[in-house]
């Protein structure tokens, strides 16, 4: 059952991810005007400007960076955050991949960032007159979530790697704590011990926990342009599917039909879903039509096989 779980985290992130790049950056009526009936196939995503850099079915580096953070794990049999940020710096020199947002860029672009990577971060943001509290940390923040013993030092240390931002460290802290709860103790994390997280990391969080259980989804506005990038948004979005949804295609198909960063947040709802569902309930067609399914495979093993050394 574990290794299901940890099977459908990680093909549930890459399937999320890839899918969600059929609306990222739509609003929800544009939405609804290109898929009518609803986007559910890699086959339907439509080939403008922007989904014409990636083929159907193609993860984006939301993915690629998550399986970094596998690789790190695996080779160092724990959290090891210092041999993440040197890995990370490795393959942006090397791939200088084009979706990557200005503050990441900026950050592993730094000479110093594989040495002295929260220093570098914290530089950026305290340099940053307006702060962009961004959520591409929350998918790290899901994979240190699931170590057996629950550290949220852990999580909010990896978070600060690139963000430093006490928005996003409260809302990986959330991401983090459920993906434990998930894996370990097959539950969704109760309101009051995420609402008590948040509310200590940053207070700010407060009215996003409380739409996340007991709101709608339409009111976190997921395809406002200036804001649809953001940690609490895509927190709140994420807890929000797994206390209304049972399955998770039709918790991906409902969260991505409302545009913004659509990706990203979908891979985060299809990755918790994965480990409090398993691989075993994601639809077989967005399994088949997912592209390099080799690389995750390899990943699956290799993380399950040291979860469980770790948990003995």
């Amino acid at each position: 059952m574990l290794s299901n779980k940890i099977k459908g985290c990680l093909y549930g992130y890459a399937i999320g991810d890839a899918l969600g790049l059929g609306t990222e950056f739509m609003t929800r009526r544009e939405v609804s005007a290109r898929y009518p009936d609803g986007l559910t196939t890699y086959s339907q995503i439509i080939r403008d400007g922007h989904r014409s850099q990636w083929a159907r079915g193609q993860v984006s580096h939301d993915t690629n960076i998550v399986l970094l953070m596998v690789d790190s794990i695996i080779a160092c049999r724990r959290n090891d955050h210092l041999d993440f940020a040197r890995r990370f710096k490795d393959w942006f020199t090397a791939i200088h991949p084009i979706d990557i947002p200005y503050t990441i860029r900026q950050a592993v672009s730094s000479p110093e960032f594989a040495e002295f990577p929260h220093r570098i971060s914290r530089k950026i943001y305290e340099s940053t007159a307006d702060h962009e509290p961004r959520n591409e940390a929350l998918g790290r923040a899901m994979i240190v979530g699931m170590w057996p013993k629950f550290s949220e030092a852990d999580i909010t240390d990896n978070t600060r790697l690139t963000h430093w931002d006490p928005y996003c460290i409260a809302s990986g802290a959330a991401i983090g704590r459920i993906a434990h709860d998930l894996l370990w103790n097959n539950r969704v994390t109760e309101f009051d011990t995420i609402y008590g997280i948040t509310h200590r990391l940053d207070k700010r969080m407060d009215p996003y926990i409380d739409l996340a259980y007991n709101g709608n989804l339409e009111d976190l506005e997921l395809d406002d342009e200036d804001t649809c990038w953001a940690a609490p948004k895509s927190a709140a979005a994420t807890i929000w599917a797994l206390t209304h949804h049972s399955e998770p295609g039709e918790a991906l198909y409902e969260i991505i039909s409302h545009g913004g960063d659509a990706d990203t947040t979908g891979a985060l709802v299809m990755g918790l879903m994965g480990l409090q569902h398993g691989f075993d309930a994601i639809p077989d067609h967005l399994v088949e039509g997912l592209l390099d399914r080799e690389r995750l495979e390899q990943s699956t093993t290799g993380l399950t096989d040291v979860i469980l050394e770790a948990s003995k």
